[in-house]
């Protein structure tokens, strides 16, 4: 604890007192509300990060309007006139399952504002914001007159007010990210000639009238966090000197400032959500900015994953707080650990936006795909497998293979009391992210990898590195239960030359023998990273992908981070087909059919992975174990988040 004293100290803000200084932000969660009521699992999520420690629990963005402000219906319901009493008890249950573990209560309160579509609107009537314009899907602004200016200040008055009454410690007011109060303060957006425009003061003038509304309705030692972008990031917008002079106007009329940057629509682009290729903390200096003006508390948001980070930022007067998005879902005990000395354990969040849906499959059905976590199977399933019957008794348990998947399963089954080995065929744990040494965008990466490991040692797994599991080793040990886990084999292309060429992982394994010129075969995400790294490392690059389009099977935030960075250093051409790999480079037939050639002092591939089946069937089948369950890369090419999933799922189920 001494090591983080500053993170671990508390802070009293008006009639609240915080038990640290962590704070879990609000982000959206799955099934939040139904018909704007609290859900079971939304109130077990929320107790969650509670229980594990955080100081203060803001729940995602509701609405102070259903006519004009909500842009979804994920919102808690604070503002209908004819609220039940039912409606009502549930709100005080989530409120009290936030506070019995000690932390403050708190709801972020937003409106959407110009950026609204109309099917979301009251009879789907024109958005509203500061100012009119016809916006580029041709959906029609329509400006806000002084009448439904104060009409919607009042809004946000009677929201806070039923928050209050409700239970929560405090209220959030959403500033900032290119909502409807932002959009005042914007000159990109506000291009009023009247009192609410043009000048500072004047576009701060709308904010200030919300928050003298809302604090006549709350009183004073109820505190107000006022969320801002410290800079938008756009071309004409909001930049940190202004909106420094923004929170002098406003700082006697909050308790917090919270800052944060860009606008939600380019969110990757502006760092609303900072992807795994931005520095941690990569708001912070925005923050600091804000505190060296003001005298109330300042915080700090933006890609922070490691209690080092917030002792760091808080101990040189960065920030009073720092708030965690993405991280209170992949390690909700992440507070709770640091305070117990169990940082290593720690699962960091990789910002890889796992809660963006992957792009779809168009030979499948459209389905829901729920918000979950890569390094957390338990996010957004808490309820459901908080139900799980507990064994039995306690088996012996075997894991095979010593990469995510197995990691995962091997310390979930020891958690639950199992006496468990863990066979790894190579002198090191982690499968394929011994790569992650190497590879600085990984860190995180390298970060959970080790922290598994960290895990399973203290749950007291046995760990067997370079030890083969074959049929008589496991007869042998006798085990209760099997889960193989043994991954897969790089899939080798049919072409003609391949024998002189490497698969992509060769890069970070040998990188004193790639020569300058590089050709990766195959553009998807495993060949766009490993060519993206190696470009920035200094090597000339270039991917041949026979889609017509590279790293399509990430997610819209991942691509947003990754395509623009690799513009800048490397080249690529799609819908090839590669003829031949000879001495010297690649034969290849271009979109239109004719034959190029490149040069190349080293060729690599990555063509996707194939299950080792062969591995599976004999251990399956000769092995003598009945409970037999393969996971991971072994049964299908996976995904990091899918292989965590199987593994947990695995060792849930042994009872």
């Amino acid at each position: 604890m001494n090591n983080y004293s500053h993170m671990l100290s508390p802070f009293t803000v008006g009639n609240v007192r915080f038990k640290n200084r962590v704070l879990a932000s609000p982000v959206t969660t799955n099934r939040v509300v139904k018909d704007g009521i609290p859900t079971p699992e939304a109130i077990d999520v929320y107790e969650t990060k509670a229980r594990g420690g955080f100081a203060q629990v803001t729940l995602t963005e509701s609405f102070v309007d259903f006519e004009y402000a909500a842009r979804h219906k994920h919102g808690l319901d604070l503002v209908s006139p004819d609220l039940t009493t039912y409606h009502m008890e549930s709100v005080a249950i989530l409120c009290e399952g936030i506070k019995a573990h000690g932390a403050v209560a708190s709801i972020q309160l937003n409106h959407a504002g110009c950026v609204n579509h109309p099917d979301m609107i009251a009879g789907h009537k024109n958005p509203i914001g500061p100012s009119a314009f016809v916006r580029s899907d041709n959906i029609q602004i329509e400006e806000m007159n002084e009448d439904l200016i104060y009409e919607t200040a009042q809004h946000f008055a009677n929201a806070c007010g039923s928050a209050k009454a409700l239970g929560f410690d405090m209220v959030m007011l959403h500033g900032g990210h290119g909502w409807l109060l932002s959009q005042f303060l914007s000159p990109l957006t506000n291009k009023r000639k009247d009192k609410w425009g043009g000048s500072l003061e004047n576009r701060a003038r709308f904010t200030c009238t919300v928050l003298d509304a809302v604090r006549k309705e709350v009183g004073r030692g109820f505190p107000i966090e006022f969320r801002i972008s410290g800079a938008e990031r756009v071309p004409g917008g909001m930049e940190l000197p202004e909106t420094v002079e923004f929170c002098r106007i406003i700082e006697d009329k909050v308790d917090m400032i919270h800052v944060t940057s860009g606008i939600y629509h380019t969110h990757v682009e502006t760092k609303s959500f900072s992807s795994m290729f931005e520095p941690h903390g990569c708001n912070l200096d925005l923050a600091e900015g804000v505190k060296k003006a003001v005298k109330v508390p300042v915080v700090a948001v933006g890609g922070f994953n490691g209690p080092e980070q917030i002792e760091e930022a808080i101990a040189r007067g960065k920030c009073d707080f720092v708030a965690m998005g993405r991280q209170q879902f992949a390690d909700p005990e992440f507070v709770n650990k640091t305070i117990l000395g169990r940082e290593k354990e720690i699962a960091p969040c990789l910002r890889c936006s796992c809660f963006n849906p992957l792009p779809p499959d168009p030979d499948a059905r459209v389905t829901a795909q729920p918000w979950h976590c890569t390094v957390n199977p338990l996010a957004n399933r808490e309820l459901r497998w908080r139900q799980a019957p507990r064994p039995r008794g306690s088996r012996n348990v075997l894991v095979i293979g010593g990469g995510a998947a197995g990691l995962y399963a091997a310390a979930t089954a020891a958690g639950r009391g199992h006496k468990v080995t863990l066979l790894e065929k190579s002198s090191t744990l982690g499968g394929v992210l011994w790569f992650t040494d190497t590879d600085l965008h990984k860190e995180s990466l390298r970060r959970f990898r080790d922290s598994l490991i960290a895990r399973c040692e203290a749950e007291g797994v046995e760990l067997l590195p370079g030890t083969e599991a074959t049929p008589e080793t496991v007869r042998s040990m006798k085990p209760d239960a099997v889960i193989c886990a043994v991954g897969g084999k790089p899939v080798t292309p049919p072409v003609p030359g391949i024998e002189k060429a490497h698969y992509a992982l060769y890069a970070y394994e040998a990188p004193q023998n790639l020569g300058k010129k590089i050709v990766m075969i195959g553009g998807g995400l495993v060949g766009c990273e490993t060519a993206y790294h190696l470009a920035e490392s200094g090597y000339d690059v270039h991917i041949l992908e026979m889609k017509d389009d590279i790293a399509s099977e990430a997610n819209d935030s991942h691509r947003r981070a990754l395509i623009p960075r690799m513009k800048k250093c490397l080249t690529w051409n799609c819908g090839v087909r590669v003829q031949e790999i000879t001495d010297d480079g690649v034969v290849f037939a271009d979109g239109s059919g004719n034959r190029q050639v490149i040069t190349a002092d080293t060729v690599l591939y990555a063509a996707g992975l194939a299950p080792r089946q062969d591995v599976v069937e004999r251990l399956r089948t000769e092995s003598g174990c009945g409970w037999f369950v393969p996971v991971g890369d072994c049964v299908r090419p996976r995904l990091i988040k899918q292989a965590t999933y199987e593994g947990f799922c695995a060792a849930m189920d042994i009872l």
